[in-house]
């Protein structure tokens, strides 16, 4: 299941109507009353369209209609010594020596070493992330520096620390790891963090949403 979120007017009272062709009834955010939310299958190409009636408490009725790509977030934390030793090893072997395998593994990003394509995972976790926990961020997610420098990595270092501070963490989850992330244990560190304060509060509103107040008691119709 993934988290679906829209943004309505404060005056809506009442959200139901459709993801991607199923019923589902939207719950009001408790905090941002303009955030409505409800949990859908996942879809494969990420593409979610939504087709709503909104009412309010004067009986007026309003509709809302929009398809959005939401990319859910993937936590790669299972770095090891052997991947910074695979790595090493294509890099002296030489591009021009590579089999074509091995030439396609590095384009599409080694483990071994922290690509772009690590970046862009993390960025976009943490602004996803931050979303659900109504937590204000600046990420990169849509602006990535060509050359990453040292403010750069302590911005998302504080970004990780903000989302570890809202206390959706496990006994193990591990701490922050100080700059500079020149080891592959503090990249495991930093994905495991973001996956754990995920993981907790995906498990902990999906315990609320499907038995707790939204269905506990009355049923509520579905337009």
């Amino acid at each position: 299941m993934t988290s679906i979120a829209v943004e309505l007017p404060e005056e809506v009272f009442y959200v139901a109507g459709t993801v991607n062709g199923v019923l589902v009834e939207f719950e009001q955010d408790k905090f941002d009353f303009t955030k409505w939310r409800t949990y859908v299958t996942a879809a494969q190409d990420d593409r979610y369209h939504i087709k709503l009636e909104l009412h309010d408490e004067a009986g007026n009725v309003g509709y809302y209609e929009n398809t959005m790509e939401y990319i859910l977030p993937v936590f790669v934390y299972d770095r090891t010594q052997e991947d910074i030793d695979h790595f090493r090893r294509l890099k002296s072997v030489g591009w021009e020596r590579l089999t074509e395998a091995e030439k396609q593994e590095w384009l599409a990003g080694l483990k071994g070493c922290l690509n772009m394509q690590d970046l862009k995972r993390i960025e976009n976790n943490l602004s996803v992330i931050a979303g659900l926990l109504n937590i204000e961020i600046q990420t990169n997610k849509n602006n990535l520096p060509e050359l990453p420098d040292v403010l750069y990595f302590g911005r998302m270092l504080n970004n990780v620390e903000t989302l570890r501070k809202s206390g959706f963490i496990f006994a193990e989850t591990p701490q922050v790891p100080e700059a500079p992330l020149n080891t592959w244990q503090k990249v495991n560190d930093v994905e495991k963090i973001l996956h754990d304060v995920y993981v907790i509060f995906l498990d902990n509103q999906n315990d609320r949403y499907y038995c707790g107040e939204t269905f506990a008691g009355e049923n509520t119709g579905l337009l």
